[in-house]
């Protein structure tokens, strides 16, 4: 069996953090682009074998390369649809039966990968897909498959309105499928994925794998601070890299990690959850705190602080700075005295925002959400940011 990894088309929800001529698909989670997560999930329980890889930009071939024991065969996307995705694999295809089909810019445990291959081995069916448990809320920016009582996949909605599949027993697509390769000449025919799915499911057996572990489709700004969160969930004890420098009056609250040439200067305080990524310079009195990714090359200046966020790689945080449930894009300069507030009024719920992200703050606001600040941007000193807020990309405020 061949496997199929997507990771090709235009960011749209996330283009804010994607630089132009670069993939969603790079940008990083915990010191790791987040193709490596579904690359090293087929490498772990597939054990090598060739990789077909879509791509639109070339970074991600590379990245790809590097968090995959066998060979990946590049394939370019023409089209930016999933059904033009797909069939541009066909030449690759047409020596097996059956194809593994993975989405690139997921994030979930290689336990899922095995569940789904037993199941299909075991049960034999036409098709096999993992299911995620769906929050209804969401549904319109996912697939949903309707399941019936014996587990098998009756009818896959392509990103739904809620009521749609209010009260069935419905179920994210989870981006990960077995299926047949007669699937091309039905994509083919019916000019679209979830109408091929539908066209085997009307006549054969295609089985659900329901999933309930790890798994984030990263679609939206919100999903790496979703990502980051159960990433840093996972973490356990404190991991100092020998390459890097942490002065010894600093302290340190594990879980956490300090990657290869980071130097934690006097009086910092990392509280984790936490990881602090390669060369990386945390100032004096500085407090990192809780399910934060501070990504390689970022500076962060004296008694700053950063609270459950994820910072992309080449950015400056000066001196004195609040910054609170953000999202800071690649290549940034965060002057002094920059405040990131992160309290939502309850009537906002920014797409996305999951259960993992809510607090009860005070009656009537129990979301945060900080800033969305998008790459090779300049926030002015004092700058004070609202919740929610997207400062666009290549700008200055």
């Amino acid at each position: 069996m061949k496997t199929v990894v997507l990771a090709g088309g235009e960011p749209r929800n996330i283009r804010v953090l994607v630089p132009e001529g670069k993939s969603k698909h790079c940008l990083r989670l915990l010191g790791k682009p987040v193709i490596a997560y579904p690359m090293e999930a087929v490498s772990s329980v597939l054990r090598g074998g060739e990789v077909v890889l879509v791509y639109t930009w070339d970074d991600v071939v590379v990245e790809a390369r590097n968090h995959y024991r066998g060979y990946v065969r590049p394939v370019k996307q023409v089209g930016g649809g999933i059904e033009e995705a797909i069939l541009s694999t066909e030449p690759y295809l047409h020596d097996t039966d059956y194809f593994l089909l993975v989405y690139g810019d997921l994030v979930f445990d290689k336990e899922a990968l095995t569940t789904l291959l037993e199941v299909f081995y075991r049960q034999e069916p036409s098709a096999a897909i993992l299911t995620i448990p769906l929050e209804e809320r969401f549904a319109p920016t996912y697939g949903v498959a309707v399941v019936d009582v014996s587990g098998n996949v009756e009818r896959v909605i392509e990103k739904p309105v809620a009521r749609e599949v209010s009260g069935l027993p419905a179920y994210t697509l989870g981006g990960v499928y077995i299926l047949p390769t007669t699937i091309l000449d039905m994509i083919k025919k019916e000019g679209s994925f979830p109408r091929a799915l539908n066209k085997i499911a009307s006549t054969e057996k295609v089985v659900a794998v329901h999933w309930g572990g790890l798994w984030i489709d990263i679609g939206y700004p919100t999903d790496l601070l979703e990502a980051t969160t159960l990433l840093l969930d996972k973490t356990k004890g404190l991991w100092v890299s020998d390459k890097a420098v942490v002065e010894s009056n600093t302290i340190i609250k594990p879980p956490a990690i300090i990657d290869d040439g980071a130097y934690i200067d006097h009086n910092a305080v990392i509280k984790g959850p936490v990881y602090i990524g390669k060369n990386t310079f945390i100032g004096a009195h500085s407090f990192v705190r809780h399910y934060t990714s501070i990504e390689e090359k970022v500076r962060v200046g004296a008694y700053t602080e950063v609270k459950h966020s994820i910072i992309q790689p080449y950015t400056v945080i000066d001196s004195h700075c609040f910054i609170g449930d953000s999202i800071v894009g690649e290549n940034t300069s965060i002057g002094s005295h920059v405040v990131t507030q992160n309290v939502l009024p309850s009537q906002e719920t920014p797409p996305r925002l999951r259960e993992q992200l809510v607090y009860i703050v005070k009656p009537g606001a129990k979301y945060k959400l900080g800033a969305i600040i998008g790459y090779n941007t300049r926030i002015s000193p004092g700058k004070i940011l609202s919740p929610a807020q997207t400062i666009q990309p290549n700008t200055i405020y």
